[in-house]
């Protein structure tokens, strides 16, 4: 177990209204939401090298959007299989970045894994939000959101097509 140093620093008013103000699940006092600040901060620098602490750290962060999407949601008698996958695949995808580094001397072989890896990623994210245009009625705050988006997609795909046919 580890002891508790006392800590006294000076802060402007204005950052101590903010903290005070602040809603930091399970504390009450501006001494309580410091150590969970710290905390969380600790947490998010030392899991920076692990994939799986950092996708923790960022599907916490994104944690009260996903609340307030699923009050959203129940009071309205709503549903976005969109927000849905965002909220999957954003987080893994920015984990991958903040976990992973490519120095000055990392190995081509390193990058191209890193590289690999971001491609099936956003590939997965691609993916999951074009299947989304088979489906007859895709659950969407707007219904035609998707529809809207496809003529896009389509033109740009033909348009790789065309580029890779040409070479």
């Amino acid at each position: 177990m580890s002891i508790s140093i006392p800590l006294s620093v000076r802060v402007p008013q204005e950052d101590f209204e903010w903290l005070t103000a602040l809603d930091v699940p399970g504390t009450s006092t501006p001494s309580d939401k410091l150590r969970a600040i710290i905390q969380r901060y600790r947490r998010q620098l030392d899991g920076s090298d692990s994939y799986e602490l950092t996708l923790g750290w960022l599907r916490e962060l994104v944690q009260p959007f996903a609340r307030g999407v699923a009050g959203f949601e129940h009071r309205r008698e709503l549903r976005s299989d969109i927000v849905a996958t965002m909220l999957e695949w954003v987080p893994q995808l920015m984990a991958l970045l903040a976990s992973e580094q490519i120095d000055a001397d990392a190995s081509p072989e390193r990058a191209r894994k890193i590289e690999d890896q971001l491609l099936q990623r956003s590939t997965a994210l691609i993916s999951a939000l074009l299947r989304l245009g088979v489906a007859p009625d895709v659950p969407a705050y707007d219904s035609a959101a998707i529809d809207r988006q496809l003529p896009k997609l389509a033109a740009l795909v033909d348009a790789v097509r065309a580029a890779r046919q040409a070479t």
